[in-house]
């Protein structure tokens, strides 16, 4: 009953969230569409990579998902094993280097 009540209160919750969108000016909703689709891809593929690496290799250079531990050698490693964050992270940064800003969409009545 709790994980119920918790779910439900998560759900309220997010449909009080602001909804935004990816927006340009002059840009129909096709090349939108296409921009995001082309921008995920990309995203996906550089957060595969990254996954095993020592180091993001693709700006932004943020470290705030980053794990560091020690080595045997007593060494600090440091690698990105979350690749959601970064997958969303780098997504983001492809539709900004292409022009695009998050707006607000208007809530319809």
């Amino acid at each position: 009953m709790r994980h119920e009540i918790a779910l439900l209160s998560l759900l309220i919750l997010a449909s009080c969230a602001p909804t935004t969108e990816w927006a340009r000016t002059e840009t129909s909703l096709e090349q939108r569409q296409k921009d995001e689709k082309e921008c995920q891809d990309i995203a996906n593929w550089q957060a595969l990579d990254e996954s095993d690496k020592t180091r993001p290799i693709y700006p932004p250079f943020r470290d705030t998902q980053f794990i560091v531990g020690g080595d045997e050698d007593g060494g600090i490693t440091s690698s990105y094993t979350r690749r959601g964050p970064r997958m969303y992270e780098l997504a983001e940064y492809c539709m900004q280097q292409r022009g695009y800003h998050l707006q607000p969409i208007a809530k319809k009545s």
